[in-house]
């Protein structure tokens, strides 16, 4: 990573498709010049179902972040969720090709090389990422990559990410409808972690529930690696249209009664008082009790709970984890889901945090800047740089100039037909 080192971020999900434009500056932190935003509707349970329309999805965000920065994107890098990716941990060592003259990029780049080889893949899977957990040279753990370091021999702990070559060529499908490459696919919980999760935390034990429109990520770290990861089809889309089939009225009335009455637990409720129903097809029984309201919305949250918690003791994950932290949209801002959490996952230390506390970028941005973020700090052996080109504005005398060779042109091409025509 150097300075003016440019990095494009895609983070394309169920309902948004978000795109920001980060720039390295002197202080080597990540500054966004740009950022665009649009809606998404091609894409339900993690498929692709309509490329052309991902696809201008993800032209209309990337407009808008290259109208704000005033740069050209050719590629971008591209988040990518636990339904479809698994994870493989390998431990491997090599040789070190001058041991006199210190460890180079180069080795760091061989055993790269060596693990992609090695690595068993079912049919129609494909390595994505090779991620880093620790080097240890002679005897001696290192977080970072040892550069220089005097050593015959040195091992690297990795986890292999690995993603269904199916979904890969969806991406594929959807960026080139977009005309864009692609840099490479982020694995999304690195990218929420990277601005979500405290260090203490991944070191202790943490379990992070990135509650979105239509899924909930489940990300376990412990001891500052990523133990566990999966995606559940399930988000606070999901309330919405529990709230509209128990009442059977619109959605848009639905998403507006769960907002109203954001509670998370019955028993939070002061005021039990009457909510008339508006869109209700039958007149009969339009009225209801709020509390009717906020049951179906702790039916459903409590249910995620109890499905992850069910999930993570049959993986062995649920000991060792001394912290939950919630966040994204479709849960964050529901009041009371911090303590039904606690009730149903049984682990008292409870955190909250709503992309709103992020002061850095607005809340719809929050994973794609934490990509962005997180592809800065990869280290000395991955080129990060994103395709771009500098978009320049001809200058007032430029198109004076330009407008005057096209006079020209027009009356050189009269001037000749009036000859031929003679």
């Amino acid at each position: 990573m150097a300075i003016g080192d440019i990095i494009v971020g895609l983070d394309i999900g169920v309902s948004k498709i978000s795109c920001v434009i980060g720039q390295v500056n002197k202080f080597s932190e990540i500054e966004v010049i740009g950022y665009g935003l649009s809606n998404n509707s091609g894409i339900k349970r993690g498929q692709i179902l309509d490329y052309e329309r991902v696809g201008q999805s993800i032209k209309d965000a990337v407009n808008s972040a290259e109208q704000i920065s005033e740069l050209s994107i050719n590629s971008a890098y591209v988040n990518i969720k636990g339904m479809n990716v698994r994870i493989e941990k390998v431990v491997m060592e090599s040789e070190v090709e001058r041991p006199n003259d210190g460890m180079t990029v180069n080795d760091i780049y061989n055993l790269y090389t060596k693990i992609q080889i090695s690595t068993r893949l079912e049919r129609d899977e494909q390595i994505i990422d090779i991620l880093p957990s620790a080097y240890v040279v002679n005897g001696r753990i290192y977080k970072d990559e040892p550069i220089g370091a005097f050593c015959k021999t040195f091992q690297m702990e990795v986890e292999v990410v690995i993603a269904r070559g199916e979904y890969i060529e969806g991406i594929q499908k959807a960026l080139r409808y977009a005309n864009l490459k692609i840099d490479g696919l982020i694995l999304e919980t690195l990218a929420t972690s990277n601005i979500i999760l405290m260090p203490e935390e991944k070191q202790n034990g943490v379990l992070m529930l990135d509650v979105g429109g239509g899924h909930t990520d489940i990300s376990v770290y412990k001891k500052d690696k990523l133990e566990f990861y999966t995606t559940l089809p399930v988000g606070g889309n999901h309330i919405t249209n529990d709230i509209s089939l128990t009442f059977d009225i619109s959605t848009d009335e639905a998403e507006k009664l769960k907002r109203q009455y954001n509670l998370a637990l019955v028993s939070m409720i002061t005021n039990n008082h009457e909510v008339k129903l508006t869109s209700k097809a039958v007149a009969s029984n339009d009225v209801i009790k709020c509390s009717e309201i906020v049951q179906v919305i702790e039916a459903r949250i409590k249910e995620v709970y109890q499905l992850i918690r069910r999930m993570l003791q049959e993986k062995g994950m649920i000991t060792g984890i001394s912290t939950v932290v919630l966040t994204g949209q479709g849960i964050s801002n529901i009041v009371g889901a911090e303590e039904l959490a606690k009730r149903t996952l049984k682990i008292n230390n409870i955190r909250v945090c709503s992309p709103k506390l992020i002061n850095v970028i607005k809340p719809q941005h929050t994973t794609v800047y934490g990509m962005v973020r997180y592809i800065s700090g990869l280290g000395l052996s991955k080129h990060v740089n994103s395709d771009v080109q500098i978009v320049t504005e001809p200058t007032f005398k430029d198109k004076i100039f330009e407008g005057f060779e096209n006079f020209k042109d027009k009356i050189f091409f009269r001037n000749k037909k009036d000859k031929r025509d003679f």
